[in-house]
C-alpha cells in the first residue's frame, strides 16, 4: 500500500474515531457523576452501538500502524491498542447486549468480567512486545 494512501486513510479513522469516541466518554461520564457539565445522557447514537463502532474503527487503524513492522513493533501495537481503545468499549458492548438478550439489567455486570479479561490480553501482548528478542533479518 501506498505510503500517501496510507497516512490519509489512518487520518480519516482517527477523526472519526475521534467522533465516537467523545460521545461516548460523555455518557460514561454521565453515568459516573450525574450532575457534571461535561456528562450527557442524551447523545445522538446509542453507547451500545458506539462501543462496537469503537472497536470496528480500532482494528483498522491498529492494523495499518502495524504494517511494514517487525513482529516486536506489532506486537506492541496490538497490545496498545487492546488495552486502551478496544477493551472498555467492547466489554460495555458486550455486556449491554447480554443484559438485552437476558432481559435483565443486572445482567450488565458480565461488563465487570469480560473487561479485566480483554485487558490483561492486551497486557500480555505488550510484554510479549516489550521482552521478545530481535529476530535477525
Amino acid at each position: 500500500m501506498n505510503k500517501k494512501l496510507r497516512i490519509v486513510i489512518l487520518a480519516v479513522l482517527f477523526i472519526l474515531l475521534f467522533l465516537f469516541v467523545v460521545p461516548w466518554l460523555r455518557f460514561a461520564a454521565f453515568i459516573i457523576i450525574p450532575n457534571n457539565s461535561f456528562g450527557e445522557q442524551d447523545i445522538m447514537i446509542s453507547p451500545l452501538y458506539l462501543g462496537y463502532l469503537i472497536t470496528l474503527l480500532t482494528v483498522p487503524i491498529a492494523y495499518l500502524l502495524s504494517m511494514d513492522k517487525s513482529n516486536k513493533s506489532r506486537y506492541k501495537v496490538w497490545g496498545i491498542a487492546i488495552m486502551l481503545p478496544i477493551s472498555l468499549p467492547l466489554a460495555y458492548s458486550i455486556g449491554i447486549t447480554y443484559s438485552f438478550i437476558v432481559g435483565n439489567p443486572w445482567a450488565t455486570i458480565l461488563t465487570l468480567y469480560v473487561f479485566p479479561v480483554i485487558f490483561i490480553i492486551g497486557l500480555i501482548i505488550l510484554l510479549v512486545g516489550i521482552f521478545k528478542k530481535d529476530e535477525a533479518r
